[in-house]
């Protein structure tokens, strides 16, 4: 665009200051191929849809607060996986190994008489499972918990029981007489039937050998040995100091 103007363009190089009477006499030159116009086409455009840098910044400062955003995101994440790592870390060392149910070893043969702490189950007493026979001693690693008649804490008692348990990958089995088999059945809906398994002592072998009354706990040692009797349980009772010593180090898993 040129020709005479009375005010002349603004310091930015627009005309957009010219008075009505300024445009007289200015001559237009439009160019044979459009094509000569691209150039300032694109500048036009570019000024159009740039989008205007931040209130009392520049885009390179722009760039960097962002660049420092991720940063301190990335730096959040890190310690927050490094705190979960710990805390897993931790809480298995406070619960105890997290195994699956380890193999029964084989039977000790050097150990007190049955019946004691440091001996093995009676040999002759078979547990019932329905009509399947089950020996005493095949019931290994466990706790077994042999139930009273009367027992009204005997449903939270082994939910507590069974959740240590589980957290060595012994085995939690309540015990009662065929008498009991309704009380069983309903500790075991309680409890959960993953949790706790229940069997039958039709002559009752285990409580004369171990506990005539309330309730009594046996940790059986993966090699048969009794290794502990906890007789009278509360809810509150912590079992783990005993039942680390059920699956040795290094025994094999199923």
């Amino acid at each position: 665009m040129s020709g005479a103007h009375g005010t002349g363009p603004s310091p930015d190089g627009r005309h957009d200051d010219l008075l009505p009477e300024d445009l007289d006499g200015l001559t237009l030159h439009a160019p044979d191929d459009l094509r000569d116009l691209a150039a300032d086409r694109d500048a036009w455009l570019d000024e159009e849809i740039r989008p205007a840098p931040p209130a009392g910044g520049t885009w390179a400062a722009r760039r960097e607060a962002r660049r420092r955003r991720l940063a301190l995101t990335a730096g959040v994440l890190v310690v927050a996986l490094l705190i979960v790592a710990v805390s897993s870390a931790v809480g298995a060392w406070i619960v105890g190994p997290q195994a699956s149910p380890p193999a029964a070893a084989p039977l000790a043969d050097a150990a007190p008489d049955p019946g004691q702490i440091g001996g093995l189950l009676p040999e002759d007493v078979v547990l019932q499972d329905g009509a399947t026979l089950i020996s005493a001693r095949s019931v290994r690693p466990s706790v077994i918990a042999l139930i009273p008649a009367a027992c009204d804490e005997c449903a939270e008692l082994l939910e507590g029981v069974a959740e240590q348990a589980g957290s060595f990958g012994v085995s939690t089995v309540a015990i009662g007489s065929p008498d009991q088999v309704d009380q069983l059945a309903a500790l075991t809906q309680s409890v959960g039937p993953l949790q706790l398994s229940t069997l039958t002592d039709p002559a009752n072998s285990l409580r004369v050998a171990y506990g005539l009354t309330g309730i009594t706990l046996l940790l059986v040692r993966n090699d048969g040995v009794v290794a502990d009797v906890v007789r009278n349980p509360t809810p509150d009772t912590r079992l783990e100091g005993a039942l680390v010593e059920l699956v040795p180090a290094g025994a094999s898993s199923t």
